[in-house]
């Protein structure tokens, strides 16, 4: 048993422990059955009084897209562009109104997810089944009670693991398998149950492995068929949460979170013929807690504290090196704590102020390593006006930082203010017609690597900032049992100081630089449609996005107002699902209009549009003591060969099946 595990399965048994020691568990001479719901109903899916572009996926939305990792259900969201490397362990970021992975924040829970080293967070490493809804915000967040730290960003994504609600049940308990192509396994086992009356425990485990080894074809002087190699991968995810309702006005929520995982890097297709023997090693662990209070009617407290570490190993047996080998060992560590004080100033006024603060440090075995330590602290004061038709939004956040090294100069400390201002107005009440405005100024701080990464690495670099300008209405009404709701934004970012890497007198040393700027027009729109009540419960979504985003950095250059890579123009995406008594059934699928892998929009690097559609079918049978989930779905049913990043190709045609039990 690995370390990580050890201390996971401790803390798990920690908890139990303390749970004990508050109350006795409950026990009841009489038994009662739970009858589970057929029909999943969960949040709608956008928020129409919020000032900024929100939308939301509910448990039945990544049912019906056969979601099996975040980043599956992300590519229904209108203005996200994932970035996908292909199969189940290829690197998932995602762009939002083309501003680059870096300016798009991930929570979980509320409390933000980082990765200093890379700026990056993979969302393929999460499990769709480990969150009950996913919300992404482009822009000033409505909420008065979001941490400084996320409402300084452009775009939030958050994964909601919200309290278990086990009604008259004293315990709800499931488990998952899955199986599918390209030797896929994936085994999920959870239970929710109550302590005692104050203290509920969650506890979650999941398993996944994968071959990934799909063919594909190789273009070139002749076609080939090739099968993609060093594409396996292996992993384990624990969790343990605990929710205490310490008083009627006070409650803590505790998690703890294990993953590890090993996989093999496939390499460039372009003709390699060398088989790819490079791997990476995983192992990330966390614990945070949330304690909420309302302290008086007016007065509202959220504390957040967090402790992570990261484990991250890399090896290229066949590199060029003197040792024969690169064998690359890093170990982040985060410290967070956090808080945010909400005061209703009178009935229609509130506002808020909050601070946040992390110390963050990366060290490795590289003898040029300056192992970096970070402090950085962020602060937000906001006030918000909300009537009933009319809500009004204003925040002003202001970070700080300063560095430290072991090896040479640290990097500059920086200081900075940014607003954000937004407006949503009920223009049409019977209709719910909303009209909503927001502007934002935001920042995305340099990373580890890009100040301190060895030969290319500049500690003077600036941290990008971004502009956004957003426009648009909301329609959301309700037709006897048919519900409806649409949406339109116009938007403008312009991201300044932009950090690139080019070459540095020779195309083999390079270096970064604050040397770009890009300017990005967009249009986002989506329509969900659905049906509330009856025998047969069809419902759809639907989302379309353009995006014209220039490389506006140097006019004098080849590549001015070229689009930059891997932001296509044009994308969409549908999903629709029918909901009956004997069989649910669903199809989707996802475009992309041609797009380019290079900054220079030469032929060369036109990548062509693509497509994947994708069906399913799935019944729940009901029994006296448990209910079973059957679940067949064709991924890629066209079995179109494409590619996202150049060389990199995505799986073909897939199958996969899954069996649900619940308690």
């Amino acid at each position: 048993m690995s370390f990580g595990i050890k201390h996971c399965l401790i803390i798990i048994c920690t908890l139990c422990l303390s749970l004990e020691a508050q109350g006795q568990i409950f026990t009841d001479s009489t038994q009662a059955k739970s009858i589970p719901q057929v029909t999943v109903t969960g949040d709608r899916t956008q928020d129409t009084r919020s000032v900024a572009t929100s939308k939301q996926a509910d448990a039945t939305l990544m049912q019906a897209a056969g979601s099996l990792q975040i980043s599956d259900v992300i590519k229904y969201f209108s203005g996200a562009t994932v970035k996908d490397y292909g199969g189940i362990g290829g690197l998932k970021t995602v762009s939002v109104r083309g501003l680059g992975a870096q300016h798009t924040a991930v929570a979980y829970d509320g409390i933000i997810i980082t990765d200093n080293q890379t700026g990056q967070i993979d969302l393929g490493k999460f499990s769709a089944s480990q969150a009950r809804s996913i919300r992404m915000v482009s822009g000033p967040d409505n909420d008065l009670l979001q941490p400084a730290s996320l409402s300084a960003q452009a775009a939030v994504i958050t994964l909601n693991a919200s309290r278990p609600q086990l009604g008259t049940a004293k315990a709800h308990s499931w488990g998952e398998a899955k199986h599918g192509s390209f030797g896929t396994w994936s085994v999920l086992g959870g239970s929710d149950f109550r302590a005692n009356q104050a203290n509920t425990i969650s506890l979650q485990a999941e398993w996944l492995k994968s071959r990934g080894d799909y063919p594909y074809i190789q273009e070139g002087a002749g076609s080939r068929h090739m099968t993609r190699d060093n594409s396996d991968i292996q992993r384990l995810r624990l969790e343990a949460a605990l929710f205490s309702d310490l008083s009627d006005n006070t409650t803590l929520t505790t998690r703890a979170y294990w993953f590890q995982s090993e996989q093999g890097l496939p390499a460039n297709i372009y003709y390699n013929d060398t088989p790819a023997r490079e791997r990476l090693w995983n192992r990330n662990g966390f614990i945070q807690s949330t304690l909420s209070q309302n302290v008086t009617d007016r007065l509202t407290l959220r504390i957040n504290a967090k402790y992570g570490i990261t484990h991250t190993r890399y090896l290229d047996p066949d590199a060029n090196t003197i040792q024969g080998k690169t064998d690359n060992r890093y170990t982040e560590q985060e410290g967070y704590l956090s808080g945010v004080v909400l005061y209703r100033i009178r009935e229609r006024i509130s506002a808020s102020a909050g601070i946040d603060g992390r110390l963050s440090g990366l060290d490795g075995n590289g003898a040029q390593m300056a192992a970096p330590t970070r402090i950085t602290l962020n602060s937000t004061a906001a006030i918000k006006y909300a009537s009933n038709r009319l809500t009004v939004t204003g925040r002003l956040n202001h970070v700080i930082t300063k560095e430290k090294t072991k090896l040479r100069k640290a990097a500059d400390s920086y200081n900075h203010l940014s607003p954000t201002v937004g407006l949503n107005w009920l223009a049409w009440p019977s209709a719910g017609l909303h009209i909503r405005a927001s502007l934002s100024n935001t920042f995305r701080l340099p990373t580890f690597n890009d100040l301190y990464f060895e030969q290319i690495g500049r500690r003077d670099l600036r941290p990008e900032q971004a502009t956004v300008t957003s426009a648009g209405i909301t329609l959301d009404n309700q037709c006897g049992t048919l519900h409806y709701s649409f949406y339109a934004d116009i938007y403008n970012s312009d991201v300044k100081d932009r950090i690139m890497a080019v070459p540095d007198g020779n195309t083999v040393k390079w270096k970064m630089v604050n040397l770009g700027r890009v300017l990005t027009h967009g249009i986002e729109t989506g329509l969900d449609i659905s049906r509330t009540a009856g025998l047969i419960r069809p419902a759809a979504r639907v989302s379309y996005t353009y995006q014209r985003a220039m490389d506006k950095s140097d006019s004098g250059s080849s590549v001015w107002n070229h689009q930059i890579a891997y932001t296509p123009r044009h994308s969409a995406s549908a999903v629709a699902w029918i909901e009956t008594s004997i069989v649910n059934v669903s199809c989707n699928i996802i475009y992309s209009g041609e797009f380019y892998s290079n900054g220079y929009n030469g032929p060369e690097f036109r990548m062509t549009h693509y497509y994947e559609i994708g069906c399913s079918a799935w019944r729940e049978f009901e029994f006296d003591r448990f209910t079973a989930t059957l679940r067949a779905e064709c991924i890629n049913l066209t079995d179109y060969r494409y590619e996202f990043v150049h060389n990199y190709p995505m799986p073909g045609r897939q199958l996969r099946i899954t069996a649900r039990i619940e308690l």
